[in-house]
């Protein structure tokens, strides 16, 4: 090469010394002459001065344009949905910065290109999307096909409802790196920016400001004035999550207190709409105004339910709209007082609990006007359902099926089945207060209502529990699930407590004269020196003391250590190791090894 040649390319290069790879769509540069020769994707090529151009010509009408800068040769106007690109042509994506027939082929900077095939190799999107989006703000790994994250940097969680990361751990939805929503169950602690499960007091709760209350709640539940997730609108005070005890101005809670609606005395209504439905059993609905009044007070609509043009049309429940439009207790009634009938319909007969019915000297029916008891000497003979005179066997016999059996007497005298005979049960004998005896008619064997029969006398006594008695008032001995309090005389139940001054009746069988202490334990338990029922039987480790170190736990049940009552059953939590000394035996203190205790007590396998 002549000294020329190397002169000429020497200027060139001094004029072109600023080819640099990546630059102006320049992928490739001469080394000599510093010059492009290869552009980006064959949609630029180097041009006369050693650059890159467009390859492409604009023609209006194709690859989506309109309408061609004729200067510029670049298109100024594409078809609907198409927008003009930094490199004259058209793309459906905003950022594109080289497109080709409408299609997107590469982003700006700090943009990536998003989209997938279709089966015949088309696109079915081909967006540029920023990589400082909200959705891929501090993302490591996106998926360039759906467009959202899939891993995160390091120190960022991503979120397991919107594919966002945030600092957060178990959030569930972020905005800028900063969490607005946790999962399910668990509430936005803003105060030190952490997602915690939701106890009772954040019982569906999104967000607290404090860390102390709630001050965002779930979908369909209402923040009250005691910063309360409920379900009730207009509530400002709740008993429970269903249950309002106080609403807004204007609004009252209904019966249930289910909702709050803007009638007083309202038994049920739409929560949202605040609108009343029906009112409590004491009050009617008047539909002239929406109000519930009472039925109690007015003796035209006494126990009416539903008031239409001034006349009662719907009584309220087990009251019937007899003839004279007043509610009653008896259907066919012709007229009725304060809801008692006072005359029925020819062919019916009025009994002394004030209703109709078919059966003569009948006294009480049921709901559904049916005869269950007659009057005076009349028992009710079931097969015939009519009331007929009781006499010689069936003398003081309330209920026959068929003569001369009775089935039951009536009150003051119990059935001995050995005759089918009413006697007296009135007087203190063996059986005082017995409702019927056995076949023998030796011994009774069921007491009348509130009464409760003892497995070793069969006495009746008012003592529930007791299985020897010395008087109605008193018992002797109870049974296994019962402890029996010597000074009262009475069975207390002796699988739980309501104070620590009586826990001793916890598996006691019988306290001390003073009823102080428990002074015989149940069969399988010892006394302690505290006069407590200990449980040392299913001791598997004892210290040098005698007290016990180690429940067992093995096949034959799963016993924790509590310190005040030795081994207690939890076959419910078999991973518990020590229990609450305080009988809350849901609650445990210490777990297995290889368990981590949790909230509220529960031991769970650790990780």
């Amino acid at each position: 090469m002549n000294n020329f040649v190397l002169l000429i390319l020497l200027n060139i290069s001094l004029i072109y010394s600023s080819c640099i790879v990546g630059e102006n769509h320049c992928i490739k540069c001469n080394p000599i002459s510093n010059l492009c020769f290869k552009c980006d994707k064959d949609v630029y090529v180097p041009d006369e001065e050693g650059g890159c151009k467009n390859a492409h010509k604009c023609q209006s009408g194709k690859n989506k344009c309109l309408a061609c800068d004729e200067n510029r040769q670049i298109c100024k106007e594409c078809s609907d949905g198409f927008i003009p690109d930094e490199n004259g042509g058209c793309s459906y994506t905003y950022n594109c910065e080289v497109s080709e027939e409408g299609r997107c082929l590469k982003c700006k900077d700090n943009y990536i290109l998003i989209g997938k095939e279709d089966m015949y190799g088309e696109y079915e999107l081909r967006i540029c999307k920023s990589l400082f989006s909200d959705d891929l703000r501090n993302c490591e790994d996106i998926n360039m096909y759906g467009g959202y994250c899939q891993k995160c940097k390091e120190n960022y969680f991503l979120n397991s409802g919107d594919r966002k990361c945030s600092t957060t751990e178990n959030c569930f939805k972020s905005s800028f790196g900063i969490c607005t929503e946790c999962v399910h169950k668990m509430y936005y602690d803003k105060r030190d920016e952490t997602c915690k499960n939701q106890t009772e007091e954040f019982d569906y709760c999104l967000e607290s400001i404090d860390g102390k209350t709630c001050d965002k709640c779930e979908d369909s539940y209402y923040l009250s004035e005691d910063k309360k997730c409920i379900a009730v609108n207009y509530c400002l005070k709740a008993r429970s999550l269903y249950q309002c005890e106080e609403c807004e101005p204007g609004y009252y809670p209904s019966y249930y207190g289910t909702s709050c609606v803007k009638t007083e005395n309202c038994y049920n209504g739409d929560k949202d709409m605040g609108i009343c439905y029906t009112c409590d059993p004491k009050f009617y609905m008047d539909y002239k105004d929406g109000m519930c009044k009472s039925n109690r007070e007015d003796n035209e609509y006494k126990f009416c339910k539903i008031i239409k043009e001034d006349s009662c049309v719907e009584c309220i429940e087990n009251y019937e709209l007899g003839l004279d439009n007043h509610c009653s207790t008896s259907k066919n009634c012709v007229e009725s007082i304060n809801g008692l009938c006072i005359e029925c319909n020819d062919g019916y007969y009025l009994g002394s609990d004030s209703k109709c019915t078919t059966v003569e000297h009948c006294s009480i029916s049921n709901y559904n006007y049916e005869c269950v008891e007659c009057e005076g000497k009349y028992y009710l003979n079931v097969t015939s359902n009519k009331c007929l005179i009781g006499e010689g066997k069936l003398e003081n016999c309330k209920q026959a099926y068929s003569n001369p059996y009775c089935e039951i007497c009536k009150d003051e005298f119990y059935l001995n089945q050995k005759d089918y005979v009413c006697y007296s049960n009135k007087e203190d004998n063996e059986f005082y207060k017995c409702q019927r005896t056995d076949e023998t008619g030796e011994k009774c064997e069921e007491c009348i209502d509130e009464y409760y029969l003892g497995e070793k006398d069969n006495k009746c006594s008012k003592i529930e529990g007791c299985v020897l008695s010395e008087n109605e008032n008193k018992c002797l001995e109870c049974d296994s699930f019962y402890c029996l309090d010597v000074p009262s005389g009475t069975c207390v139940y002796n699988n739980n407590f309501e104070s620590e001054e009586t826990r001793f009746y916890y598996k006691c069988h019988q306290t001390n004269k003073d009823g102080t202490a428990c002074e015989i334990c149940l069969e399988g338990y010892t006394l302690s020196s505290d006069g407590l029922c200990v449980d040392i039987e299913h001791c598997a480790e004892k210290n040098e003391d005698g007290s016990c170190k180690i429940c067992q736990n093995d096949i034959e049940g799963f016993y924790c250590l509590n310190n005040a009552f030795g081994c207690l059953n939890v076959n419910f939590n078999s991973s518990c190791w020590k229990c609450n000394d305080i009988l809350d035996i849901h609650h445990c203190d210490e777990c297995l090894e290889g368990y981590t205790l949790k909230e509220h007590g529960i031991c769970e396998k650790t990780e």
